[in-house]
């Protein structure tokens, strides 16, 4: 059973929440220090019908990895449950072909303080935010990565900077508001994908953040991108254990 409270302890929460910048700030935070990207757990989601409550039990209390959709929708139920004004919205990815994917392949927030709208995201397999987003095109930089939202047409584009590389796209999403529902049309995208499917993990650390695609991992610190190849096996299953386990 979803548990506002609950919730709160295990991502080590302490303070007294109220709808302000920075409790948003603070959840956002150590939300993805606690919890963490997996797609290895994608064939066990039920994209016609996400059940938060048995989500809560499984990724929160039981601390397991999960998809965009796990992630961010059972983070937008505790910021509706805390009094925050959130809209659930839907993102597209940029394919390696160069063509945008479905507008549901990736699930964002955005949170409305006094008025400015935020940038809300705690699921994304890639670089991603590590604090919410004011929508502005100049670069705020958090833990020496760049980030900025640049308009085009109904879109909003979100790209990121390491240091001493161009700017790069993480996804794009309009501010049309979705029902969870509206990612049941991944179920198909899904069964089509299913065969093909990499195993990617993504968690936020105390000094930036990493990731590993198969055995291609990538770590940011201070916005120094450094990627390697993890040949040995049971080096690679230490580094799952250590971030992952």
């Amino acid at each position: 059973m979803f548990d506002k409270e609950r919730y709160l302890e295990l991502i080590g929460f302490s303070g007294t929440p109220d709808a302000s910048l920075a409790t948003l700030r603070e959840l956002h935070r150590k939300h993805q220090l606690t919890l963490y990207y997996d797609n290895g757990y994608v064939q066990t989601t039920n994209f016609l019908d996400f059940d938060l409550d048995a989500l809560f039990e499984t990724i929160v209390v039981g601390r397991r990895g999960g998809i965009c959709t796990d992630l961010n929708f059972l983070f937008d139920r505790l910021l509706r449950e805390l009094g925050f004004e959130v809209k659930l919205l839907a993102a597209g990815i940029l394919l390696p072909s160069g063509k945008w994917g479905p507008d549901v392949e990736h699930a964002v927030m955005v949170v409305t303080l006094d008025g400015e709208d935020w940038l809300v995201d705690v699921g994304n397999g890639g670089v991603c935010i590590l604090d919410p987003l004011p929508f502005s095109a100049e670069p705020a930089v958090q833990e020496g990565i760049g980030f900025r939202l640049i308009q085009e047409g109904e879109y909003h584009i979100l790209q990121y900077r390491t240091r001493n590389k161009d700017w790069r796209i993480a996804y794009r999403f309009t501010m049309r508001v979705h029902e969870m529902s509206a990612w049941g049309r991944l179920s198909e995208l899904n069964t089509i994908h299913q065969d093909v499917l990499v195993r990617r993990r993504r968690r936020v650390t105390d000094r930036g953040q990493i990731m590993l695609t198969a055995n291609y991992v990538v770590t940011i610190e201070d916005g120094v991108e450094r990627p390697s190849l993890v040949r040995d096996p049971a080096e690679l299953e230490k580094l799952v254990a250590e971030h992952w386990g």
